[in-house]
This record gives C-alpha cells, structure tokens and sequence, in this order.
C-alpha cells in the first residue's frame, strides 16, 4: 500500500531527526533564517502599503488631482516674461464649466488675518472655500452645518471652524451661533468639523491636524470682504475630482488644456495625479519586494544547500542499512520516499520555525518603530510553500542516490 508506506517513510524521517538532533538543527537554520525574513519583510511592507493607502482615503481617495501654481524658479523662462497670474478663482470656474472628466472643483484662497473672540486674539490662517470642500476630502460637520451655495452667492459673513480652533476660540462654551472677528469683519459661527486624525506611528504626531486647525470662509466673501478686488483672486491651489478612476489620465490632460488656454498658452502650474503617484509607488513597492524575496530565497537556497550535503552524509552512513532494506524487498520507490520525506519534514518543521520567528521579528520591529503591520496567511503560505520547494528540490539528488543503490555492492560496502 502506497499510503501506508508513505506514512512509514514519514515516521522513519522523524525518527532519524530525532536520533540525530544536532544534525537535523544544522539543517533548519538556514531554512529558519530564509522563511523567518521573507515573513517578516512582506509584513513590514506590506503595513506602510496599506498605512499609505489609509491615509489617502482618509483625504478624498484616489480620484482626487491637486493643482497648484509654479513659482518662477520652476517655470520656463518665457513663462516668466510673460508675467503668469497663477491660479485664480476663474480657473476654477473655467474648470468647472468645461471639464466633463470632473466631477468636482474645489478652489481654496489662503490668508492669515486677525481673528478676536472673547478671550482670545492671535493672527491665525483662514481658508476661502467652497461647499465642495465638504465632500472632495470627506470632511463633514460634527456642529451645526458646512457652507452652502446660498453663503457663496450672497458672500455670507459665516464662519465654520475646524475641531482645534473651535477648542482654542471657545473652550467649553458652545461655538454655533457665536460671532467672532476675522480682520475688518465680524463671522458668525456656523458649523464645527468633526475631528481628522491619522498617525504614521504612535511615535509620530497627528499627521491630519492641519484639517482640525482650518477656519472656513465662502470663498466669495474673502475675494470681496478681504481681498477688495475681484480681479485680484489668486488661490493656493484647486483640487479637483474624477468622475471616474479610469479616466485620471484623460483628466490630466483635459485640465492642463483648460488652465494653459485660460492663461495664454503659459504652463504657469502642475497637476498633481494621486493615481498615478499610487501606482508609481506600488511599482517601487514591488521593488523592495522582489529585492527581499531575493534576498530570504538565498538564504533557503544556502539551507536547501546544507539540507542536501548532510543528506549525503547521512546517506553514505546508511548504505549498509539501505542495502539491507532493499535485500529484504524495499523498492527503489521506498528508499526515494524515506530520503526525500525526511528532507520535506526538515523543511516544514524549519518552515513553521520560521514563520514563528518571522512574525515575533515583525511584530518587534513594529514595537521598536511604532508601526503597525500586516501579517497575512497568504504571506506566510507563501514562505512555507518556498521553504518546501527548497526541500523537495535539494533532498531529489541524495533520494535519487539512495534509491539507486546496488543492494549487492551495499551489502558489501565498510
């Protein structure tokens, strides 16, 4: 029966192993070390992957471009001579208006101006938005309400604030309904955000507090309130959303063609594609992935190495022992089986040591650099299944030898 004799050879190996301990830990510690760092390195991969990917989500996703001005030092010199204006409030509009890869358009004006409340007076930066804000980095209200087309087109003196500012303004005190002062001008509180929080590491701070600190404005009321001048309404910069992911290329070129005729010609800014950055860094990823997997294959590679020295060793020990096996009327099949399920139990019992130190090594690391990672069993399947191949492929040569074997010339052998 072959199951039956499958089953002796497995016994048989485990038997040898332990007769032989010594041996047998000579033979896992280069499985150990090869399956324990492929392990480990996927994991701590794939956690700073999978952090990356949090955090865009956690600021409007994948679908959103970010556009902004280029200073002088980075543009082309007749760019330059052609005084660029930059980005402007009627960029946006143009985009808005023109754009059929897009679904949304959100211009922010940044200014830093007085802001006074009972209490409290400290020069503090005011965004311009508008109602689209809300939505393009999905960022909602927790108090009160978020600016509405009504406020942008009456140029509302209404004020939201983000949750930091709320507690630095008003403390304990309710904030909706509450008027403070912004420069020239008083803006009744309207809304408070819900608070934005996203740590790289424990050890890091807040990397989404720039969110909680921002002080919302209709975008209308700092271009005619503060600004003074229609004409003078230049903005830090226009995110913008696709309506579909596919389309980021096709997007990318339709915005650049709008803003380049709305400006004469001149490429005075650059588009910013998340998409693009995000394949750009799963290629790099993919990388570091194959240089680790490389690297964790060699040292399996130097283990199957020792696994097939030692079996040769065993084997010229056992000869006498494997031609009395075969006299008695073991197949070659029997023999081949004994060596080569003794080296596939070597493998699997460092595997599954290797795994053990592969995720105790990950999850140090995470301790020691405050972040998280992700351990999958596909991961660990994996570094099983090389640490198996590995044993297969370099305990062939000594079975093969082993089955081989004159019986006679064994039977013979000093």
């Amino acid at each position: 029966n072959l199951l039956f004799s499958l089953w002796d050879s497995v016994v048989d190996g485990v038997v040898d192993m332990g007769a032989h301990k010594s041996r047998s830990v000579l033979q896992m510690v280069g499985i150990i070390l090869g399956v324990g760092s492929v392990v480990a390195t996927f994991g701590l991969i794939d956690g700073g992957r999978r952090q990356g990917q949090k955090f865009w989500e956690e600021t409007g996703g994948i679908k959103k471009m970010f556009i902004r001005e280029l200073d002088a030092r980075e543009m082309k010199q007749d760019a330059v001579e052609k005084r660029s204006k930059g980005l402007t409030y009627d960029d946006a509009l143009a985009l808005k208006a023109q754009a059929t890869t897009l679904e949304l358009v959100e211009p922010t004006m940044e200014r830093r101006e007085i802001v006074k409340a009972p209490g409290f007076e400290k020069e503090l930066e005011v965004a311009g938005s508008t109602p689209t804000y809300e939505h393009m980095y999905d960022f909602h209200p927790v108090e009160g309400r978020f600016l509405t087309p009504e406020d942008l087109a009456r140029s509302a003196q209404v004020v939201v604030l983000g949750s930091t500012r709320r507690e630095q303004l008003f403390g304990g005190r309710p904030a909706v309904g509450q008027v403070i002062s912004i420069g020239s001008g008083r803006y009744t509180v309207v809304g408070v955000m819900e608070r934005k929080e996203f740590y790289w590491n424990s050890a890091n701070r807040n990397a989404l507090e720039w969110m909680n600190e921002m002080m919302f404005l209709p975008v209308t009321s700092v271009i005619t309130r503060m600004v003074g001048d229609r004409e003078n309404q230049k903005v830090a910069y226009i995110n913008v959303q696709v309506r579909d992911v596919k389309d980021m290329e096709k997007a990318t070129d339709e915005v650049t063609a709008i803003l380049r005729r709305a400006h004469g010609g001149v490429e005075d800014f650059q588009v910013f594609n998340r998409a693009a950055f995000m394949q750009q860094m799963d290629e790099q990823g993919r990388i570091y992935d194959i240089t680790f997997l490389t690297c964790g294959t060699i040292s399996l590679l130097v283990g199957g190495i020792v696994i097939m020295n030692i079996l040769l060793a065993s084997f010229n020990e056992r000869i006498r022992e494997v031609g009395t096996r075969k006299a008695l009327g073991a197949t070659g099949l029997n023999i081949l089986a004994q060596f080569l399920v003794e080296s596939v139990v070597v493998t699997i019992v460092g595997g599954l040591l290797g795994l053990g130190l592969g995720v105790g090594f990950t999850h140090a690391m995470s301790t020691l650099i405050q972040q998280p990672v992700v351990m999958t069993a596909q991961n660990m399947a994996l570094g099983l299944l090389f640490a198996v191949t590995i044993g297969i492929f370099f305990g062939f040569y000594p079975a093969i030898r082993a089955a081989r074997l004159n019986p006679i010339e064994a039977l013979r052998y000093e």
